[in-house]
């Protein structure tokens, strides 16, 4: 069981920090990577899928140089297309037609991620909506598609990724396993 806190970075849009903070104890918010990190924290970063995260790993690169103390695991909000699980079709259905770039991004932050030989997980996940959905938990390289995500079933993800080792190393597709809305 980990001891520090949970550090969200967050600037999105919907309530996703928001409902991550109601079911983590000790979880703060920052809307950069401007943060004293403590012992034991876990940094929980979550752009959206359109922002410049190759830019912003920078950001948390250097965090991760000046700290007194590294994070205890840094977990990623990313969109699928990273980890030979969506075909780009699938990614700009669900994200538009920028999709090819999102996706270069996505992959260079995950790699810096990767290099940081600090403990991570990356999330993978569709477009969120507020209706509840079903949901799985696939690994890299299993096919991504389907429909929107529910976002309450997201947070109930992020609560084990967070208060636990489950999927540590790890980057996790997060789909919507039932029918719906596309």
């Amino acid at each position: 069981m980990h001891v520090g806190r949970v550090v969200l970075v967050d600037n999105r849009e919907d309530e996703l920090a928001l409902k991550i903070m109601k079911k983590v104890p000790d979880a703060i918010v920052s809307t950069n990577f401007k943060v004293q990190l403590q012992s034991g924290d876990i940094l929980c970063w979550l752009p959206k899928p359109n922002d410049y995260v190759d830019d912003e790993v920078q950001e948390l690169a250097d965090l991760i140089d000046q700290s007194t103390f590294l994070p205890e695991k840094i977990v990623m909000l990313s969109i699928p297309g990273t980890a030979d699980d969506a075909s780009l079709e699938q990614v700009e259905k669900w994200y538009g037609k920028d999709a090819r770039s999102m996706i270069m991004m996505h992959q260079y932050a995950v790699k810096m991620i990767d290099e940081f030989e600090i403990p991570y997980t990356i999330v993978r996940i569709p477009p969120l909506m507020l209706t509840n959905t079903s949901v799985s938990v696939i690994g890299e390289g299993q096919p991504m598609t389907g429909n929107k995500l529910g976002i309450n079933q997201l947070v109930s993800i992020f609560q084990t990724v967070l208060e636990t080792n489950g999927y540590l190393n790890q980057s996790i597709g997060i789909v919507n396993s039932g029918g719906g809305q596309q």
